[in-house]
């Protein structure tokens, strides 16, 4: 049996205007420094190219009245000119490899409205120092700083929960790691590579992956909280760090087991001065005693009595568990273990 299709002038003429329309909504413009694409039927612009002769670049916040939402892919990569980069306010999206082996690149501030990202953003920006990344995101994305080996400073919101595979990786600059406390995800070379000498892990981190943190040469301690309940066999150079642990902990027992250089951490409840597992009036009493030069302190007592979190000890310690045992509400955490 042979079936023809029969094709209705209207059927063709409805098509022909739906691609017309698709065709008019998007255009390509190239206008001084910067190559867009506009989206009419969206009502906003794409910065596609950058052919500017480099040094501080602020991002533009709009295309003749678009607003410019998104930062195409490959947009700037392999630029050797460009040094700074400021983004704009209605700026919210950068795609994949947008400023990849940007090699004059040595600084960038990202402000809370740019919340999505692809992967390798800036991976091989060689010459990127500081990066000021206050944007909201919670995961940070797939190679993001890999092979940027001249990061040293580096701040982040405290939102962050992940931090994905390689998004530091070869990082060797980058020694202060201590955002990664927010961390409660890691992925497999996450920090391979890194300058750190020591690092402190989440509290609500579950497992710690195959080469989170290899080939870091200056590391020496990872402090591992009782949250973790995995450990893979090359999640770090193991003859090379000391793990800090809790008694009886998963981590305690890894490096028992696999005869990893250990130290046993000594739980800290802010305001039980003389650890006896309560804070109670005797604590207060310890307090006095000290203030009055009466009995020293170890850094583990100064630290749990320091009630009031000024960094100082004083009375007004000593006031502030008064104030807790009489069950005032107080913004200090008194009772619970400080981190």
């Amino acid at each position: 049996a042979t079936f023809k299709l029969r094709k209705s002038n209207d059927n063709i003429s409805a098509l022909s205007f739906s691609i017309f329309l698709r065709l008019r909504s998007r255009t390509d413009i190239y206008d001084g420094d910067f190559g867009f694409e506009v989206n009419t039927s969206k009502g906003e612009a794409k910065l596609v190219r950058y052919n500017g002769n480099g040094g501080a670049v602020t991002l533009p916040e709009s295309f003749r009245d678009y607003p410019v939402t998104v930062i195409d892919r490959n947009a700037f990569s392999g630029n050797t000119s460009v040094t700074e980069l400021v983004f704009s306010s209605t700026n919210t999206t950068v795609e994949e490899y947008a400023f990849m082996n940007c090699t004059s690149l040595e600084s960038v501030t990202i402000p809370e409205n740019v919340v999505t990202f692809g992967d390798r953003v800036f991976s091989g920006c060689t010459s990127l120092k500081t990066v000021k990344m206050n944007s909201d995101i919670v995961s940070m994305p797939t190679n993001m700083f890999s092979g940027c080996t001249s990061l040293e400073e580096f701040t982040l919101n405290d939102k962050i929960a992940e931090f994905s595979y390689g998004c530091f990786n070869g990082c060797t600059s980058l020694t202060d790691l201590d955002f990664v406390t927010n961390g409660v995800l890691l992925q497999s070379y996450a920090f391979n590579g890194t300058g750190a000498g020591s690092v402190v892990l989440s509290d609500s981190l579950l497992a710690i992956p195959d080469y989170a943190f290899t080939n870091c040469p200056n590391l020496r301690y990872v402090t591992i909280p009782e949250s973790v309940v995995l450990i893979q066999p090359n999640a770090f150079d193991r003859e090379n760090v000391t793990v800090r642990c809790y008694q009886d902990s998963f981590a305690h027992s890894y490096a028992l087991e696999n005869n990893i250089s250990f130290e046993l951490l000594k739980k800290i409840v802010l305001g039980d001065v003389n650890n006896d597992g309560a804070v109670n009036i005797n604590d207060v009493t310890d307090i006095q005693r000290n203030l009055a030069e009466l009995e020293e302190f170890d850094e583990y007592q100064q630290l749990a009595a320091d009630a009031n979190q000024d960094g100082a000890l004083d009375i007004s310690d000593a006031t502030a568990i008064q104030m807790y045992l009489a069950d005032y509400k107080l913004p200090y955490p008194i009772g619970q273990i400080l981190k």
